[in-house]
């Protein structure tokens, strides 16, 4: 955890408001299971588990294994701290769970529990030991913390994953922020907005990393929950296989002697290996933003219309993204009526320091 000190006003330091245990026991529950530190050799039995788990838990996507082993490679990561996992007499892994502090913090620290327990075990007991393993370790996290800053321990699910929720909220977290999924059928077409002046759209490269990442850390300041995307953390999502920057679109204005300024951004990933959980190809819009100072004047909707279109002639039958449904913005509204309709909702839960 960083331990650059940030400060809201009548809070005194996580480390003096949270007490957390000095060691931590792992946990014993479970016929048949042996309970270990997780290294980045169990990477593949943590696949399996997630994509069993999440033919329940969320149909309709798929947790890749670059994108673990991104997680495993990065600094705010400490698979042998950070996460615990158990393991049945078959070498099938049976729960897995993290608890990982944030890489940046500048008016929250985030905690995020992470975990899961396969189908065919629940009902044991195994979900309410491996939450209580990853609060213990979240509340280090919290108290090895300077901040002077709101802590909080938060997980999220799918609406229709009641145990779970009912889970996290007999343990003392709270619902409070629902994500709704959103989808639209390419087949109909995108009236594109007349063009902007002063303003050009050019598809995502490594050239345009740092004036994107500032972008967006801008156009998400505002926004619930949010902290800062660090450089690294930046560079880990370009490499994912499923990011498409020809897909992307960055709008970019005249600038300083820098170059060219980056006000607004829609950045896409197409998996194909999730196509079959939603009958056909489609493209899944990861971000949508515009800078602050660029609002109010069909940004946003105009590089909307841009990528959708553009998402078509790629050969993909749809769209789909995630809101949050008060985002500040106005987003959910600009969505429906580009003709993106809801299909799903989430909730994140939060227990508050």
């Amino acid at each position: 955890m960083s331990r650059t000190a940030h400060h809201s006003p009548g809070l005194r330091p996580l480390r003096d408001r949270v007490t957390a245990p000095s060691s931590i026991a792992l946990p014993t529950i479970g016929d048949g299971l042996v309970w270990r530190p997780v290294t980045a050799d169990d990477i593949g039995l943590i696949l399996d588990l997630r994509h069993a788990a999440g033919r329940i838990d969320h149909p309709h996507s798929l947790v890749m294994r670059d994108e673990l082993e991104e997680e495993f490679a990065s600094a705010a990561f400490t698979p042998g701290n950070d996460a615990v996992i158990a393991v049945d007499s078959a070498g099938r892994a049976v729960a897995y769970g993290s608890a990982v502090a944030p890489a940046s913090q500048e008016t929250i620290v985030w905690v995020e529990l992470d975990g899961t327990v396969i189908p065919d075990r629940r009902g044991e007991g195994i979900g309410r030991a491996l939450l209580a393993w990853q609060e213990a370790r979240a509340l280090q996290h919290l108290a090895a913390c300077d901040a002077a800053l709101p802590g909080w321990l938060a997980s999220s699910a799918h609406d229709h994953a009641t145990p779970a929720i009912r889970l996290l909220e007999t343990h003392g977290y709270e619902r409070a922020r629902w994500w709704m999924e959103l989808e639209r059928d390419l087949a109909a077409p995108v009236a594109e907005p007349p063009p902007l002046s002063g303003v050009r759209f050019v598809p995502y490269a490594e050239a345009w990393q740092e004036r994107a990442r500032s972008a967006l850390n801008d156009a998400f300041r505002d926004h619930w929950g949010t902290q800062p995307v660090t450089a690294a953390e930046w560079a880990a999502g370009d490499r994912l296989s499923a990011f498409r920057p020809d897909l992307s679109v960055l709008a970019v204005t005249p600038g300083t002697h820098e170059g060219e300024r980056v006000v607004g951004f829609v950045f896409v990933d197409v998996a194909q290996e999730e196509w079959p959980l939603r009958g056909g190809p489609f493209g899944y819009v990861t971000a949508v933003g515009v800078r602050r100072e660029a609002r109010g004047n069909g940004l946003a909707r105009a590089m909307l219309a841009h990528v959708l279109g553009a998402l078509r002639a790629d050969g993909l039958n749809h769209a789909v993204l995630d809101v949050d449904a008060e985002n500040p913005t106005g987003a959910l509204g600009l969505y429906q009526s580009l003709g993106f309709t809801v299909t799903d909702r989430s909730v994140s839960l939060v227990k508050r320091f």
